[in-house]
């Protein structure tokens, strides 16, 4: 027990304690959730849907993010405080969340789900590092913005995943674009087009209208100031 500590519950011993509140299940939420996706992400290696490559970036980006850039770029900080860069309750920010987890999630489980059953191997491939890479980006988040790292760790996570994952959608959009002709008709071809297209667009935006220029300064902006609160 610190000093600090000690002291404040020196002078507060005369006050009758808080009723102890139950803990918090939401980490065994979390990890509820990430086993969803680590599940998702293995079955996408076992149908040979993903190459090396993006393999190769959920590890090392991991190394790097969590073993060497939290140690020394943006070590935690005693003096930070924890505050959210956004409101989970605004409905605007669940109409958004719900929007990419149907479109960047659900959309592409479907067609790529369809794509197996219906043989066509080279759309569900195409569809798959996009997919693969977003269910990592979901594995890691809970580790990057728990109290063991600083916040902007956190926020480098979703840049990371976000930047990397462009690509994928990119040449996602290339091959459906390339193709005259699938299983499934018509539905399927255009569906591909439309979803792999969308999910461009949104990520996108998501990147260079979100993440980059608010929330990554605002991540820093709550970093910096505990120094000015220690001085």
């Amino acid at each position: 027990m610190s000093e600090e500590i000690r002291d404040h519950n020196l002078t507060t011993d005369s006050k009758p304690s808080p009723p102890q509140q139950p803990p918090q299940k939401r980490g065994l939420i979390s990890r509820k959730r990430q086993l969803v996706f680590l599940s998702l992400m293995i079955l996408l290696i076992a149908k040979g849907l993903v190459g090396i490559g993006e393999v190769a970036f959920v590890i090392l980006s991991y190394v790097y993010l969590y073993e060497f850039l939290s140690r020394f770029a943006f070590p935690r900080k005693q003096t930070e405080q924890k505050k959210r860069l956004s409101n989970p309750k605004n409905k605007l920010f669940q109409a958004y969340f719900l929007a990419t987890a149907i479109i960047g999630l659900l959309l592409p489980i479907c067609y790529i789900g369809d794509g197996i059953f219906r043989g066509d191997i080279h759309g569900a491939g195409a569809a798959a590092p996009h997919l693969f890479l977003l269910s990592g980006q979901a594995f890691t988040e809970p580790i990057g913005f728990s109290e063991k790292f600083s916040t902007p760790i956190g926020i480098l996570g979703p840049v990371f995943y976000n930047a990397r994952r462009i690509f994928a959608l990119l040449d996602w959009v290339k091959a459906e674009f390339s193709d005259t002709q699938r299983p499934g008709g018509p539905v399927r071809l255009y569906g591909g087009r439309a979803i792999a297209s969308v999910n461009t667009a949104m990520w996108f935006y998501n990147l260079f209208g979100l993440l980059l220029p608010v929330f990554l300064p605002r991540s820093c902006e709550i970093y910096f100031s505990g120094d000015s609160k220690g001085d």
